[in-house]
């Protein structure tokens, strides 16, 4: 008897050893998937919850499940979710590692969850454990394309990791070498390209269609030389006249709200703010708030303030907090009531972490306590918003006895710069970069580092290679401290570019 009790213990083993799951991307898959991106989390969950029961052995739905883990870390930062599902995320992978290993969806499942968490780990500056699981993607994914190179899903992938390697600041290379990838901007962005022109011919991939171009304007806009290519994607986006559904993704609204506002076209980005769809079938996605508040203040408009408040109070994440009080302080230097501008810029030290580049900034213009020149910052928010003309109404109108001392003068030069060039006169913006550089070289601010860095810009859209590294090895060399890390991401990808030219 206990010979048979044995055996029959061991043939359940056996079967339930070789059982593996299958990978099904079915209308209910790819139906949630959409829901996912668009932040309905519950509609997508219905969903998924709806696949498992009707397909048990599909690991799709997992896959899927872990977009939204995802997504509620990345936006919604809140340390006690993300300990929460990085214990849920480990089933999914136990879950994933038994699926059928002759399917080009197994290395790619596993190496989407390993770098989505990667991704969110940064926020939280669990730098070590995200470069470990990049390299646990990577590998993977690089296996994949080895075994299966006509599988297009792992070209996103590979293709974000590519571009980002390859815009790594040097101070960081213990993370490339850790991760192990080698990559460029130019090769990550054919990459994606190539799935996203399979998702506009092909029906078997149209569902990567967005996630395709949320990562392409992200790239174009952040680490290209010409800003203005990621409006083309904005028309891929919207469809035709009547297609409005783009309008009910706050992820889209996002990324198109974010190209807009860097191509200096802040009306339009407002607009889209404006109207983005809220609701309670939504994932809240507070930084939306501080980013029309940001749109306001670009137009000085009078309740600019209202929408970086309203953020402060609702946003329970880590990054922005800084930044949103600091601009809720400029809302009051430009408003003339510096009183109130030194209320809110002593909220910082006390507020927030200092993480992203612009929480950093805000910090250093706490502890430097000098209430900002209103009128250069005037020109500045108008400059941001593409309000060129204003902008330079108001350096040019003003009596040149507001510049109070060196930075003051510093700014000017580099603010009157960077106007003709945001207006498209060049000639007029270059000799003012180059002044900038002269009398700000040394400087702990940014104004030199970036005059330089869009000087490499300049050349490198004229084919003028040779000036091009020269400036953007020049923006990496500087000493400023201000957005350090931005510029030299930017100036990296620069070289990236232009290296093989």
């Amino acid at each position: 008897m206990n010979r048979l009790i044995i055996a029959f213990v061991f043939i359940i083993v056996s079967v339930t050893s070789l059982a593996q799951y299958n990978y099904d991307f079915n209308k209910n898959c790819t139906d949630a998937y959409s829901l996912a991106l668009s932040l309905k989390f519950e509609e997508a969950q219905k969903l998924i919850n709806k696949e498992k029961h009707i397909n048990p052995d599909n690991n799709i739905p997992y896959l899927v499940e872990n977009y939204i883990y995802f997504l509620k870390v990345f936006i919604g930062e809140e340390e006690s979710v993300f300990e929460e599902l990085d214990d849920k995320k480990d089933d999914i992978i136990d879950r994933l590692e038994d699926g059928d290993e002759d399917s080009p969806y197994y290395n790619y499942s596993l190496a989407q969850v390993y770098l989505q968490w990667a991704f969110a780990r940064t926020k939280f500056k669990e730098y070590f454990t995200a470069a470990v699981e990049i390299n646990r993607a990577y590998r993977k994914l690089e296996s994949n394309d080895e075994k299966f190179p006509d599988f297009l899903p792992d070209k996103i992938n590979l293709g974000l990791l590519h571009t980002m390697i390859g815009t790594i600041p040097d101070s960081y290379n213990w993370v490339k070498k850790l991760v192990g990838v080698e990559g460029t901007v130019n090769q990550g962005t054919n990459e994606i390209l190539k799935v996203l022109d399979a998702s506009l011919k092909d029906k078997k991939y149209e569902h990567f269609k967005a996630e395709c171009l949320f990562y392409l304007s992200f790239i174009k806009l952040n680490m290209s030389t010409d800003k203005g290519k990621a409006l083309d994607y904005i028309n891929l986006i919207t469809g035709n006249d009547s297609d409005t559904s783009y309008m009910s993704s706050p992820l889209t609204i996002y990324a198109m709200a974010r190209i807009y506002m860097g191509n200096g076209m802040n009306e339009k980005a407002l607009n889209l703010l404006l109207k983005r769809p809220k609701g309670k079938e939504y994932y809240p996605f507070h930084y939306l708030d501080y980013l029309t508040g940001l749109a306001k203040l670009q137009n000085l408009d009078e309740d600019a303030n209202l929408y970086f408040l309203r953020f402060l109070e609702e946003f329970k994440g880590i990054n922005y907090i800084k930044a949103a009080y600091q601009k809720i302080a400029w809302y009051y230097a430009v408003n003339g009531n510096d009183f109130m501008y030194k209320e809110y810029i002593a909220k910082i030290p006390e507020n927030g972490y200092d993480i992203a580049d612009a929480d950093k900034q805000a910090e250093r213009e706490a502890e430097r306590d000098v209430v900002p020149n209103a009128v250069l910052l005037k020109a500045r928010l108008l400059f941001d918003g593409g309000y060129y003309e204003r902008a330079m109404k108001v350096l040019t109108t003003e009596n040149k006895n507001f510049l109070r001392d060196e930075r003051d003068s510093l700014e000017y030069t580099y603010r009157l710069g960077r106007i003709y060039h945001g207006w498209g006169k060049i000639d007029d913006a270059v000799p003012y970069y180059l002044q900038t550089i002269k009398n700000g070289s040394e400087s702990e601010y940014y104004y030199a580092a970036n005059a330089a860095l869009q000087l490499g810009l300049i050349y490198e859209k004229r084919k003028d290679f040779q000036k091009a590294k020269i400036y953007y090895e020049k923006a990496r060399s500087m000493k400023n401290k201000e957005y350090k890390n931005s510029i030299d991401q930017k100036a990296k990808a620069g070289l990236s570019r232009i290296e093989d030219k």
